[in-house]
């Protein structure tokens, strides 16, 4: 009978995981979860589209709840914030929904704490109607107050994924929308030329758009009213600020535990801290990039769910190596989809490395098939030997698809050529004989 006990700090993505996993390889384990918020295993990645209504029931981006994880032996306390870690004597405190401070001790302990949204350090951020989107209470009073019919012009702060899907929600709730960001594009993660068209593709809808601008204060009497930058200002109703996060890291501040220079704990493949029978993963630890062939700090939801479900597995006794990511990664704009995986040619410059790019346009099904588009494809790949690094994708069609078959290609390692011969199905509705993973890779020439 095994009698250790795993803790687990944190019940979103990777925590949920890990716990699910963990129980499943080693029914007798111990596990206790504590999150501090009020929802566990919820999908924040859903939230713009339950503040649109897109998504009408805030019960439907749950995953699983309390009574599910408690039927499986799963003991979940939430509304439970772990305050202090002592790592000699391997024991936690906890402060509950009453005030009351407990200690628990644990063999195994899992930071699974995610991370916080950074807050601007200007003048007028404590205003009212200035928000931030990180959980289900955020979404509520985010929609809340925008379905108000006074609530008309909507400020974004910061142009990566959530502001971005943000801008059509608030547009389909008939406001006036105008994102603001400091780098030249949106979405940089990608290269410029689809930061560009991001940009086309906001503005045809009615989106106003500024880049190259820096948040310099909020203007209001206890709400904000004006968003001031350094080239101008903005009436605004409603604000809400996506300009980056910070792993929830303090809890170990003050150990030796190895962490990247952002805070994220650094973890290894079965994610082992420095710190012996600590772990941690999701958005408050490392993953290994697998082009890029270092730690890294990518907060996806995906990364958290896998990283999650094999540390559980190793604290449990599997011993299989989480085998690393790529960042593939794919957002909804209006009619458009973009997507990338792998290392951008953006990326690729600071490697330092010898390689080249190919750009093509190619079509999403047979032209005498109706509705056909165009899709945009843009490839980084090894200079001599011609072995793919990097995709992204633009199009109105059959784009998150594609670029799953470009991120298995980089994980195998395959060159361009292998690729540009694989037997892909076609059909006139769905591809044309030389589909438009054919034609990309066969552009990269011998």
């Amino acid at each position: 009978m095994n009698d250790k006990r795993l803790i687990i700090i944190g019940g979103d993505a990777a925590g949920m995981s890990a716990a699910a996993k963990a129980k499943r390889v080693d029914p007798s384990l111990n596990i206790t979860v504590f999150e501090k918020g009020e929802y566990i295993s919820y999908a924040q990645c859903g939230l713009p589209y339950y503040i649109s209504n897109v998504t009408k029931d805030e019960e439907t981006l749950i995953a699983r709840t309390v009574q599910d994880f408690e039927k499986q032996g799963i003991s979940v306390f939430t509304n439970h914030e772990v305050i202090h870690i002592d790592i000699k004597q391997k024991c936690i405190q906890i402060r509950d929904q009453n005030q009351n401070i407990h200690t628990k001790k644990y063999d195994y302990l899992l930071m699974a704490t995610g991370a916080d949204p950074q807050l601007p350090q200007v003048k007028g951020a404590d205003y009212k109607n200035i928000f931030t989107l990180k959980t289900i209470p955020d979404a509520k009073n985010i929609k809340e107050i925008a379905q108000r019919e006074e609530i008309r012009d909507v400020v974004l702060i910061g142009g990566g994924y959530i502001n971005v899907e943000l801008i059509e929600s608030m547009i389909l709730l008939g406001k006036k929308v105008r994102i603001i960001q400091r780098p030249k594009t949106l979405l940089n993660i990608m290269d410029e030329e689809f930061g560009k068209m991001i940009q086309t593709e906001v503005e045809k809808y009615g989106g106003i758009v500024n880049t190259e601008e820096s948040l310099e204060e909020f203007i209001g009497k206890e709400k904000v009213e004006k968003v001031r930058t350094n080239k101008g200002e903005y009436k605004a109703d409603l604000v809400i600020v996506a300009i980056g996060i910070k792993p929830m890291t303090n809890l170990l501040k003050d150990t030796n535990i190895q962490m990247l220079k952002n805070g994220a704990i650094k973890v290894d493949a079965y994610g082992k801290t420095s710190i012996k029978d600590i772990y941690a993963a999701g958005d408050c630890a490392s993953v290994y990039h697998l082009v890029k062939k270092e730690d890294v700090y990518i907060p996806l939801a995906t990364n958290a769910n896998k990283q999650g479900r094999f540390t559980g597995a190793f604290i449990a006794g599997e011993k299989k190596k989480f085998p690393g990511v790529l960042g593939s990664s794919v957002v909804k704009v209006f009619d458009m989809t973009f997507a990338k995986t792998g290392i951008s040619e953006n990326e690729a410059k600071k490697m330092d490395i010898e390689y080249e790019t190919v750009s093509v346009k190619a079509p999403s099904h047979a032209r005498y098939y109706p509705d056909q588009k165009q899709i945009y494809i843009k490839l980084v790949y090894e200079k001599e030997t011609k072995i793919l690094l990097g995709a992204q994708m633009a199009g109105k069609d059959g784009v998150a698809k594609r670029l799953d078959v470009f991120a298995l290609a980089i994980d195998r390692k395959m060159t361009a050529q292998e690729l540009g011969s694989v037997d892909f199905c076609y059909s006139p509705p769905y591809a044309t004989p030389w589909d438009a993973i054919h034609i990309a890779a066969n552009s990269i020439k011998l």
